[in-house]
């Protein structure tokens, strides 16, 4: 018996650690279901444009699987995540004092001056991290730039650091901007990207005609184009030829509903959050389902979500259910932010310390507390969802001592001998 706890440990801290480094194939069409772009990374606490690690967690932890960025180079060079150094720019509404002699920071100032006094900045580096670790975002770059020689070298540069931490295969979760037709080639002369997007805002007179047949001839699957240009021609010129339309920047409801009515796929957006999509006749991507389990010949139905391509469960279900079947308990201490499991006793709650959030937005945060079984802990890492714990589903059965066995509408649990 303590050889298999020691199995169930090791396979524990596999299935909960390592989760899928890539929980998008190439190949996926990113568009699907993703109707928001979460611009310049996203709000943070009514923050907006701010390009930071904060607002970047935020995002992903409301919904958004598709973000864009803003890059632009340090006056040492290094590639970063940021609107621009302009004296004029963004530096106002990151409530930065720009230095007048020296308005591009080099990349020391960059990283030790905070965004509105508490976000932190990023590096290409540091934000192609987080992708990484949150292994089902999407991102769309906004390079700035229309010349060859900086386009080349910021995606080279792209290129370079995803190899360097390790993860290439990043690199087909970047969905690079184009402003132009020349730059399809300069980009593709980098790195193969499958998915393309063509913003048009760059461009005074515009034959859209000839921009669709030049998108539908190249694989560009996407145009982005500014919400005061878009009309419905426009939008079914594109249609015609495959071409999907997103829309920048929106953050009304009733615009976003008026863009959705001619045809629009999609917006970039500030405020809006995936789970308000309800409100104009779509669906948040993120959804609870249930899943049928029987233990001891009695039924049940358990809270599932699939997070990063990884099925995970309720906690208060399971415990709910092993405590009507020869006890079990779960208690939270918040002094060492400890999750205590033990096989005895009878659960009723986890208490006060993790409140439940009954709005249903379904948002998404990691926790941080560390899970235990009859004192033993385990590297399970877990999520909240609305305040809910929810665990790895095959993690936590195997923590648990439980053999799964499926079938076509529901799950066998039995106890490991």
């Amino acid at each position: 018996m303590q050889k298999k706890r020691w199995i169930a440990c090791v396979l524990a801290t596999v299935l909960g650690v390592l989760a899928p480094t890539q929980a998008f194939a190439a190949n996926a069409d990113w568009t699907e279901g993703n109707a928001l772009i979460a611009h310049a990374l996203g709000e943070y606490e009514g923050k907006i444009e701010t390009n930071s690690k904060e607002a970047f967690l935020q995002s992903w932890e409301n919904g958004f699987r598709v973000m864009e960025a803003d890059f632009v180079y340090t006056s040492d060079n290094v590639l970063v995540v940021r609107h621009d150094f302009e004296p004029g720019g963004s530096y106002y509404r990151l409530e930065i004092q720009p230095n007048a002699t020296q308005p591009v920071m080099d990349l020391n100032t960059f990283l030790n001056t905070k965004i509105v006094y508490e976000q932190t900045p990023l590096t290409a580096e540091d934000l192609l991290e987080l992708m990484v670790e949150y292994s089902d975002v999407y991102l769309v770059t906004d390079t700035k730039n229309t010349d060859e020689a900086t386009i080349k070298s910021q995606f080279q540069d792209l290129y370079e650091i995803a190899h360097r931490i390790g993860h290439p295969e990043i690199l087909d979760r970047i969905i690079p901007q184009i402003y132009h037709e020349d730059m399809l080639g300069w980009v593709q002369s980098i790195y193969p990207f499958p998915q393309w997007i063509y913003t048009l805002y760059q461009q005074a007179d515009i034959d859209y005609a000839e921009t669709a047949q030049f998108c539908a001839a190249n694989n560009i699957g996407v145009v982005t184009i500014e919400k005061s240009r878009v009309t419905w021609d426009i939008v079914q010129t594109f249609k015609a030829q495959g071409v999907k339309v997103y829309v920048h920047t929106v953050n009304r409801y009733m615009q976003l509903q008026e863009l959705l009515n001619m045809g629009v796929s999609g917006i970039y957006t500030d405020t809006i959050k995936p789970y308000e999509l309800p409100w104009v006749g779509l669906s948040n991507l993120r959804k609870l389902t249930t899943q049928n389990v029987t233990l001891n010949q009695k039924q049940y139905g358990l809270h599932m979500m699939n997070i990063m391509g990884m099925e995970y469960v309720s906690l208060r279900d399971v415990a709910t259910m092993l405590s009507e079947n020869g006890g079990f308990s779960a208690s939270y201490d918040p002094v060492n932010h400890t999750v205590q499991l033990q096989k005895e006793g009878t659960f009723t709650t986890l208490g006060n310390e993790l409140l439940l959030d009954t709005q249903g937005r379904l948002v998404v945060k990691k926790a941080n507390n560390t899970l235990t079984y009859a004192g033993t802990p385990y590297e399970l890492q877990g999520y909240t969802v609305d305040g809910d714990l929810y665990y790895p589903w095959s993690g936590l059965m195997d923590v648990l001592g439980y053999n799964m066995t499926f079938s076509s509408n529901a799950v066998l649990l039995q106890p490991m001998e």
